[in-house]
């Protein structure tokens, strides 16, 4: 008996599930490989973007230097020229309540070395203003300065400051304009290296004068002084002299008032509770360059308390954020904390490096730069080093938390009002 045939019944579906299983491990298998791998290149994608930062936030600090050292270590002298030369200025002195040091701020409009006319026009919007008596005493001991007080207020927006002083940008005599805040003190040869400037080249339309505060006596302005003389002084330094953009504070500015004139004048910019920055903006679009001579505009520190340096800090902040919205919205990697915190990741990532040396060497080179910047623009020591460094270390640890409260807002509060902003960066008042 002959053994039966077996046939053999090669299915294609038989096959499959054995098939498909295969595949499916290796497709799962490729797909973990291929997740893994974006993972890891995304971690270095953003280290490298991080460490390019870094290095860009140090090239800022770099230029700092120089421009202290090219600009205000090495003050440039006056220009020799014939006094006729000279156009006459007027000097406008918004005020409104008595500042601290007050007499020596308004005095120094008065001391300025400049061969020409100068007008002061002290503008107040109430005669009863108890800075007018300071105003009169130094008329009285300098009889032959043109100066004049102005009292009444304009309503031409929501800016106080601009409807203060319309009344002397009308009565000014002069086309060259020097607005000065009355908290603000000046070197005597401030005006004349200013003019010298414009002078020079005929297409300068605003010069301004970096704010340097000094004096400060409690915490508040402990962390105000801090600020403002190392971080803010340095940053404003940096990216005026990069030259991209208009960056400019009004604390102590000249303008040509025709140049005002042409892009809409100053009542135009009333609706703004940042009308400097939107000053300068009309007038870099219009063609006119800002810079900058190595003077200070010092402003002795008006800020009492915690709290209050806390609120102008957010009002800071949220102004921007609807002036100058990316600059703010980067501010964060510009401040030594979280961007010390980031490149210490990023050199433990890529490099394996001890991030905890990292960061401390990171902090204390900061640190290091940020004290010799002090010392160098004010061309002394601040009156206790101790306190001084406390201050900046204290500045430095609030900047993020400040940061993110401010982004989160839209109302600030301003000489007691509160005013809420909206996109286009116009303000409303809170009622």
């Amino acid at each position: 008996m002959e053994p039966m045939p077996i046939a053999v019944h090669n299915s294609p579906s038989a096959g499959m599930p054995a098939v498909a299983s295969a595949k499916g491990i290796s497709a799962v298998s490729s797909g973990t490989s291929i997740i893994g791998l974006l993972q890891f290149v995304s971690a270095d994608v953003v280290a490298y973007f991080v460490l390019t930062l870094a290095g860009f936030m140090w090239t800022l600090i770099a230029i700092s230097h120089c421009v202290l050292q090219r600009r205000y270590v090495q003050r440039r002298p006056f220009v020799d020229r014939p006094a006729l030369a000279y156009p006459p200025v007027t000097i406008i002195r918004p005020l409104k309540g008595i500042d601290f040091g007050m007499r020596r701020t308004l005095e120094s409009s008065f001391c300025q070395e400049y061969p020409a006319h100068v007008e002061i026009l002290f503008a107040v919007e109430d005669p009863n203003d108890p800075a007018v008596e300071i105003v009169q005493e130094l008329m009285y001991r300098y009889p032959k300065a043109a100066a004049r007080v102005l009292v009444g207020r304009d309503n031409v927006g929501i800016n106080p400051k601009i409807n203060n002083m319309l009344k002397a940008f009308a009565q000014a005599q002069n086309d060259l304009l020097w607005i000065c805040d009355s908290n603000v003190y000046t070197d005597p040869g401030t005006l004349r290296r200013s003019v010298d400037l414009m002078l020079d080249d005929k297409r300068v339309g605003v010069i301004h004068h970096v704010v340097f505060s000094e004096a400060p006596v409690t915490f508040g302005s402990m962390l105000d002084n801090a600020f403002l003389a190392t971080n803010h002084c340095r940053m404003y330094l940096a990216i005026n002299a990069v030259g991209i953009a208009s960056c400019l504070m009004g604390k102590s500015n000249l303008y040509y008032k025709s140049a005002l004139d042409s892009v809409g004048g100053i009542a135009s910019f009333g609706q703004y509770l940042a009308e400097d920055n939107m000053i300068g903006q009309a007038l870099w679009r219009a063609g006119w360059r800002h810079t900058m001579t190595g003077d200070l505009a010092r402003q002795p520190v008006d800020v009492g308390s915690f709290a209050e340096y806390c609120s102008r800090r957010i009002r800071w902040v949220r102004t921007r954020k609807y002036n100058v919205t990316f600059a703010t919205l980067y501010e964060p990697l510009t401040e030594s904390v979280l961007l010390g915190l980031l490149t210490s990741w990023a050199l433990r990532h890529l490099y394996m490096y001890n991030a905890y040396a990292v960061f401390a060497t990171f902090m204390c080179c900061w640190a290091g730069l940020d004290m010799l910047f002090f010392y160098r623009i004010n061309h002394s020591s601040p009156p206790s080093w101790p306190w001084f460094v406390l201050g900046w270390v204290c500045r430095e640890l609030l900047a993020l938390p400040l940061w993110v409260v401010a982004i989160l807002g839209d109302v600030v509060i301003w000489r007691g009002q509160r005013y809420r902003f909206h996109m286009n960066g116009t303000v409303e008042v809170c009622k």
